[in-house]
C-alpha cells in the first residue's frame, strides 16, 4: 500500500474558497470574499479541524464552506483501488445538509492545465462575483458535470441521522446494482423535478453524524463504510492504521456496495435537459475522471429544501425556518475533521 495523499497542512492540499454561487441553489455563501464572519476555518491542536456555518444577519443567509482538495484522482492499471477515508462528524438539523463527496471533470481549468495558473486560494478571488457556476468553470467548478461522475460517500438533511450514498453519471454512461438486490438503476435515472437524481443505495442510520467512515472504488464496484466512534479503527489494518485491508473489515462496516454496469440509455431532451445532454455528448463509458475530493455544508437548497416537510411548500417553508427560529440552533454549527486520507491499495 502506498499513501498518495495526506492533509498534513490545510493550505497545501485543498482550496478553502468556492467564488461562485451555490449550484445546489442554498441558502450560503462559500466565498471568502464575501463573508460576513471571521474565523471560518479553526485548527485546533490535538482536535481537528473545524469547519462552520455562521448566520450573516442579512437577507442572504450564512457564510459556510467549500473545501475542494487540490489532487485529483484515476484509476489505472498501476493504481486500481483507492481507498478514501474520514473521520470526524458533521452537523445535524433542520434545514442544514452537509456532504462530503468525490467529483470529476475533463476541463483544463479543474486539471490546472491552459494559461491560467491556480495554486492558492488568492488565484480563486479572481473569479469572485464574475460569474454564475453553470458557465464560469475553475479549479473548484466544473461545468461539464456529470460528464466525469460523482460519487457520494455522506449526505445528510434535516437531522434525520440517515446517511445517503449516491452515484451521479450521464445517462449512457453506467447502470447500477446495489447491494445484490432489487432493481438495475442507471445513475442519471431522471425524475420529473430532477433531470439526474442519480442511483441511489439503502440509506443507514447512526446515532450522530460522527465516526469514521470510507470509500473503496475500483473499477466496476464501490464500497461504502461505516464505524461508530467507539471502535478501534487504527487496530492493524484498519481504516486509519499504516496499511488499511478492507478484505478484513467486518461485513456489518459494509454499508452499501455497488456494482457498476454498462447501459443501453441514452439522454432525451425531454428527461434530462439540454444542458446535461450537451455534456454528455461523447461520456457513453462507465469511467470516472479526475476526481477531487470535496465537503460542504449548505442549507435549504435543492434537496433540503424540497424534503424540509411533506407539504407544497417545502422549500419556503425551510428558508422561513433558516431565517428565523432555527438560527439560534444553526448558527456555529461545524464539520470537524480529525483524520482524512486517500491510499491506492
Amino acid at each position: 500500500m502506498s499513501q498518495i495523499f495526506q492533509i498534513l497542512a490545510l493550505k497545501n492540499h485543498f482550496f478553502t474558497t468556492f467564488p461562485h454561487d451555490d449550484p445546489t441553489e442554498g441558502d450560503v455563501v462559500y466565498d471568502r470574499k464575501k463573508w460576513a464572519n471571521q474565523n471560518m476555518i479553526k485548527l485546533e491542536k490535538g482536535e481537528g479541524l473545524y469547519l462552520y456555518i455562521k448566520d450573516r444577519k442579512d437577507s442572504i443567509g450564512y457564510d459556510s464552506f467549500r473545501l475542494t482538495s487540490k489532487a485529483y484522482f484515476n484509476l489505472t492499471e498501476q493504481t486500481p483501488r483507492i481507498l478514501f477515508v474520514f473521520k470526524g462528524s458533521l452537523p445535524s438539523a433542520r434545514g442544514i445538509w452537509p456532504a462530503w463527496w468525490l467529483n470529476g471533470s475533463y476541463q483544463d481549468s479543474w486539471m490546472y492545465k491552459g494559461s491560467e495558473h491556480i495554486e492558492t486560494n488568492q488565484d480563486l478571488d479572481r473569479y469572485s462575483g464574475t460569474g454564475h457556476f453553470y458557465d464560469t468553470p475553475s479549479a473548484v467548478n466544473p461545468t461539464d458535470w456529470p460528464a466525469a461522475g460523482e460519487i457520494d460517500i455522506i449526505e445528510t438533511i434535516n437531522g434525520s441521522n440517515l446517511i445517503y450514498n449516491t452515484i451521479h453519471t450521464c445517462p449512457q454512461m453506467c447502470d447500477s446494482k446495489w447491494n445484490n438486490d432489487g432493481p438495475i438503476i442507471n445513475c442519471a435515472n431522471a425524475k420529473f423535478d430532477d433531470p439526474n437524481s442519480g442511483c441511489s443505495g439503502k440509506p443507514y442510520e447512526v446515532t450522530e453524524i460522527e465516526g469514521t467512515f470510507a470509500c473503496l472504488w475500483e473499477t466496476e464496484t464501490i464500497r461504502f463504510y461505516y464505524w461508530d466512534p467507539s471502535e478501534n479503527v487504527r487496530v492493524d489494518g484498519g481504516p486509519l492504521s499504516h496499511s488499511p485491508n478492507p478484505e478484513n473489515w467486518n461485513t456489518t462496516h459494509i454499508k452499501n456496495t455497488v456494482r457498476l454496469l454498462e447501459t443501453d440509455s441514452e439522454c432525451d431532451n425531454r428527461l434530462h435537459g439540454s444542458w446535461q445532454c450537451q455534456s454528455c455528448e461523447s461520456r457513453n463509458v462507465c469511467i470516472f475522471k479526475n476526481m477531487k475530493m470535496i465537503f460542504n455544508i449548505t442549507l435549504c437548497g435543492k434537496w433540503a429544501g424540497s424534503q424540509f416537510d411533506n407539504t407544497e411548500n417545502s422549500l419556503t417553508n425551510c428558508r422561513a425556518y433558516i431565517f428565523g427560529l432555527g438560527k439560534k440552533i444553526i448558527h456555529n454549527q461545524f464539520l470537524k475533521i480529525e483524520y482524512i486520507s486517500v491510499s491506492s491499495l
